[in-house]
């Protein structure tokens, strides 16, 4: 079935098109030196990558005709993540919560390794294969380069210990937090309030359990007498996630220009000022 906009969500796509474009061109612009930036500033340049990403796919998901909700749901969820993550290396003067990142990035793949080794050594028959890694006892080399990388960032950054990161939700209150240690604390900017209200909704539709499942199927009222799937939706369901989407891409932009020194202000202007347009209504 096919769904027109109106004229204010025509306009909402067009200004998140041109926010998004906007970003492009300032981030592709910004050189990266690994041997001179900062953890904070390296971890920040790879998360806005990945928001700029996601708000790309999102735009093309949410401004099609048909509209595809679902997936746009999932990928907002992961922009809410980055979004939080940001804050959270940033909720401290310190390098510490962004090497927690380059850290955890190891152990994960440590773990990942040993299960890899586990498996293989389980079914020593099967054929299994992971790039140059031909046996099981081939992990031993990764897993110990890996210890070795962990150590020396341990000595490089003067860590009296390596420890994993906190979950998601544990990082909301490390955020509210610093906040509360700056006094600028409120319910306007409150990590665990936006987690709360929408990381796991969006969340359902990522997963394959029952929640996420009735993501795709709809039946309410004296419309529709029988659950019918709902793969594609509807302009205001569109309209819901650009709006979130694109606060969540304009708060995160804002900060990485002015992080990396190249925040214009009259250039933003218009962007602030449909933000704040949005937020009135």
């Amino acid at each position: 079935m096919s769904f027109e906009f109106n004229e204010q969500q025509k306009e909402l796509i067009k200004e998140h098109r041109d926010l998004i474009s906007y970003g492009y061109q300032k981030i592709s612009k910004i050189p990266l030196d690994l041997k001179k930036v900062r953890v904070r500033k390296e971890v920040l340049f790879y998360m806005m990558g990945a928001m700029q990403s996601y708000s790309e796919s999102i735009i093309k998901l949410m401004g099609s005709d048909p509209v595809y909700e679902k997936p746009g749901e999932s990928l907002l969820r992961s922009q809410l993540e980055i979004w939080l993550n940001i804050r959270f290396i940033y909720s401290s003067r310190s390098e510490d919560k962004a090497r927690l990142f380059l850290s955890d990035l190891i152990m994960e793949s440590n773990t990942y390794a040993k299960k890899h080794k586990k498996l293989w050594n389980k079914y020593s028959k099967w054929n299994m294969e992971f790039g140059t890694i031909k046996k099981p006892n081939h992990w031993n080399n990764f897993i110990s380069q890996n210890l070795a990388l962990l150590k020396k960032y341990q000595k490089k950054y003067k860590d009296k210990q390596v420890t994993k990161l906190p979950n998601l939700y544990d990082r909301t209150f490390a955020i509210d937090k610093y906040l509360k240690k700056l006094g600028k604390f409120s319910e306007k900017n409150s990590a665990e309030k936006y987690y709360t209200l929408y990381y796991s909704y969006f969340s359902q539709a990522t997963h394959s359990n029952m929640s996420g499942l009735q993501r795709f199927i709809r039946s309410t009222g004296d419309t529709f007498k029988e659950p019918f799937f709902d793969i594609d939706s509807k302009p205001e369901d569109a309209e819901r996630i650009l709006i979130i989407s694109y606060h969540v891409y304009f708060a995160t932009l804002h900060f990485f220009l002015q992080v990396f020194n190249v925040y214009d202000k009259a250039e933003y202007k218009h962007f602030k000022e449909y933000s704040t347009k949005m937020l009135r209504k």
